[in-house]
């Protein structure tokens, strides 16, 4: 029988029967600190990588459509990278978690609404001021610079995730070493909450995926 496999990273693979990573060269298997390893360095390249999609861009190397669909599949492979980079077990790589991943990808691709300001976002409002000619090649290396952190989003969803999972209850914000916008610092004051209460990194704060903050739970 054919074995089921999760092909979430370049390197390594999940193997659904078995419930374990393996290499995709030897097949033998991967312990989990390999495999968040190859996960920060799979995110990292793709960041690089979405940087250069809009180069290419930029210099007429490829049209709008073609743009808009490399950046899509780049930006899928920056959140499975961080899924699974915030894992703590073999067995932790669950359904819910790719569920997880879809719902904060239909929010990057063009669903998304910053809480704070109630403007929309997404890659579907990027490629419209693209077309409109709105937004120069700077500028747009800087929002794709966004939407390469936005793994952020998934990474703590699925920490908060597994912490629900353990029998957690409370979490608490801690600040990053970085220049603050005004409202981290009060997340982080607020100390102890209830997980249902929580404020997750990059949410309802003006660095929104800048955010440097971290998040403990108990």
């Amino acid at each position: 029988m054919a074995t089921v496999t999760v092909d979430a990273l370049p390197e390594i693979t999940f193997d659904v029967r078995s419930r374990r990573w393996r290499y995709r060269d030897s097949k033998a298997f991967a312990p989990m600190a390999a495999v968040r390893t190859q996960a920060q360095r799979y995110a990292t390249r793709e960041k690089q990588v979405l940087r250069r999609i809009g180069q290419d861009y930029s210099e007429g190397k490829i049209d709008l459509e073609t743009f808009q669909r490399q950046a899509a599949q780049t930006v899928k492979h920056i959140h499975l990278a961080d899924m699974v980079r915030a894992l703590n077990k073999q067995e932790q790589l669950t359904p819910d978690k790719f569920l997880l991943v879809a719902r904060n990808l239909k929010q990057q691709y063009h669903s998304g609404k910053d809480p704070l300001t109630g403007d929309r976002f997404g890659l579907k409002y990027l490629a419209q001021d693209m077309a409109a000619g709105k937004v120069s090649p700077a500028q747009l290396l800087n929002r794709l610079s966004m939407f390469g952190e936005s793994g952020k989003v998934t990474f703590w969803g699925t920490k908060t995730a597994l912490a629900t999972g353990d029998g957690k209850s409370e979490a608490m914000r801690v600040l990053g070493a970085a220049e603050h916008c005004q409202h981290c610092p009060v997340y982080a004051a607020l100390g102890w909450v209830p997980l249902s209460e929580l404020i997750l990194p990059t949410q309802r704060c003006e660095c929104r995926t800048n955010c440097k903050c971290s998040v403990r739970y108990r």
